[in-house]
């Protein structure tokens, strides 16, 4: 063996070393994460779609409420849809904001009348959110 050759196995080794356990971990993480799930994504997109056509309905408190309890549902769909699926914890911690923001703007339309200011708002940082989740899920391995 060549003393170059041992140079390169020395530091190739010293590396690894000062790196091992971040690159076992990521590497652990990768093989036994969950896989992607069509159903998880779908769940997610029906979120996001209709709290991006959701806007429009803003105006009408009647569409508004049935759209927040139409997201609410499906956010308790796929929060129970994740909850037991091993190594998924993320996507069900990401499908838990979903259901707390979704139910938030549920419980406010059965107490009363909501403002289209709210609503628009409240829309808005569900469909960022489920953007979010939507790209988590979307990036898990095939």
């Amino acid at each position: 063996m060549s003393l170059r050759s041992l140079k390169l196995i020395l530091l190739s080794s010293a590396v690894l070393s000062l790196s091992g356990c971040a690159v076992v971990t990521k590497f652990y993480d990768a093989y036994f994460m969950a896989k992607y799930d069509s159903v998880e994504y779908a769940l997610v997109n029906k979120i996001r779609s209709i709290s991006e056509l959701g806007v429009e309905d803003c105006k009408e408190q009647s569409k508004s409420k049935d759209n927040f309890e139409g997201m609410y549902f499906i956010a308790v769909e796929l929060k129970n849809f994740t909850q037991y699926i091993p190594n998924n914890p993320d996507a069900n911690k990401l499908a838990g904001n979903l259901v707390d923001l979704t139910k938030q703007g549920r419980d406010l339309y059965i107490k009363g009348n909501v403002s289209e200011g709210f609503c628009k708002m409240k829309l808005q940082q569900i469909n960022r959110t489920s953007e979010t989740a939507q790209k988590a899920i979307g990036a898990k391995p095939r």
